[in-house]
């Protein structure tokens, strides 16, 4: 549900150009590359140029979120959200009347209400999670059902198939309360169509894309190809180049790893504080990882027990998988007991992730006995 929640914030966005579009990419380039402050102020600016710009008010709301999540504490990046929403719902509602039967409003006006959702979940208000995910949802899907040419409406819905079909009973009964199969094949075909056709949506699609190849579906060549182009359009994107690193890691692109790991650690004090705590560990464990893959297994138990200790994340991706490398580090080094200890710690999370069957795997049999 979460995914999902999450990915209603861009996952209506049409490629229709229309006046202002120009000024809202500014703004758009300006909170993807972390420079929040000024893409508020652009986005503002927009929104009063171009009202009717169905973009602008659901990106300058996602503005506002993605400044307060650098820089406040949590509760309060809820109650940003919420105030943007509030302000922003009844002109997409508004839009909508005066635009009857036009997907752009009706996408939008469904994103917004989904988001909602998002708030609801923060504050672990359940029944309000659910009615508003279902609300914004259903909106978005007709408009997607209806207009099937609009790559960027059928991201959320390759994202709830791809999500429902690796979960439990509970989420795939979920997904079929929207009207949805759980189907993995094809909601990644709806996401990989998004990331390469997606006006706006390509952005979250090849995120979203990168996260499940590298991750998800081991398959860390797709994930260099999606990643690959985030960091491009987006260098100063911590997490993208966290994705772009890994994969050229599993990939075994050595002449260009020890630079990227330099360009990151002199970048990483240059984040806010918060985002030095999300992803100093995220760096820790890749270097961690990087250190493995050439035999240094000191460096590499170093860097992962670190990882684990100093996480700041709420994204539990990278702190399972620093668990099962330090266990994989303490199984070479005869160091059992620990090594269980660690497949233990990495279970507990219970993630989607190739780290989890790993770690049951190395639980019955040491890492090194696997190798």
């Amino acid at each position: 549900m979460r995914h999902l929640i999450s990915l209603l914030l861009l996952g209506g966005i049409l490629s229709a150009a229309v006046p202002g579009d120009s000024l809202v990419w500014v703004g758009v380039r300006q909170f993807y590359n972390y420079s929040t402050a000024e893409a508020i102020q652009t986005l503002t600016e927009a929104r009063a140029l171009y009202p009717d710009n169905p973009t602008v008010h659901l990106t300058w709301a996602a503005a506002l979120w993605l400044h307060s999540q650098a820089h406040d504490p949590v509760d309060q990046t809820y109650e940003v959200l919420e105030n943007a929403l509030r302000d922003i719902v009844p002109v997409y509602q508004e839009l909508v009347e005066r635009h009857p039967g036009h997907p752009v409003y009706q996408l939008y006006y469904g994103s917004a209400i989904g988001l909602q959702a998002r708030v609801d979940l923060g504050k672990k208000e359940w029944f309000s999670t659910l009615v508003h995910a279902y609300r914004g949802f259903r909106i978005i899907q007709e408009v997607a059902e209806d207009h099937p040419e609009l790559m960027d409406a059928q991201l959320p819905i390759g994202i709830v198939e791809t999500y429902a079909s690796m979960s439990s009973f509970l989420v795939k009964w979920s997904a079929s309360l929207f009207g949805l199969e759980a189907d993995q094949e094809e909601g990644m075909t709806k996401i990989v169509r998004a990331a390469d056709s997606g006006e706006f949506s390509w952005i979250e699609a090849s995120s979203v894309a990168s996260f499940l190849y590298l991750w998800v579906f081991n398959q860390p060549e797709e994930a260099y190809r999606f990643s690959r182009r985030l960091v491009a359009s987006f260098p100063r994107n911590f997490y993208f180049q966290i994705m772009y690193l890994e994969s050229m890691i599993r990939l075994g692109k050595e002449s260009d790893i020890p630079g990227k790991l330099e360009e990151l650690q002199q970048y990483l004090p240059q984040l806010t504080p918060i985002q030095q705590a999300w992803y100093g560990g995220y760096l820790a464990y890749e270097q961690g990882l990087w250190a493995f893959s050439r035999g240094d297994i000191t460096t590499a138990h170093e860097r992962a027990a670190w990882a684990v200790s100093h996480y700041g994340a709420e994204l539990d991706v990278i702190l399972g998988n620093a668990w099962l490398l330090k266990g994989m580090c303490e199984d070479l080094e005869g160091q059992r007991s620990r090594a269980r200890t660690s497949y233990q710690r990495c279970l507990e999370l219970d993630n989607l992730t190739t780290a989890m069957d790993q770690a049951r795997t190395y639980l019955k049999q040491p890492f090194g006995e696997q190798r």
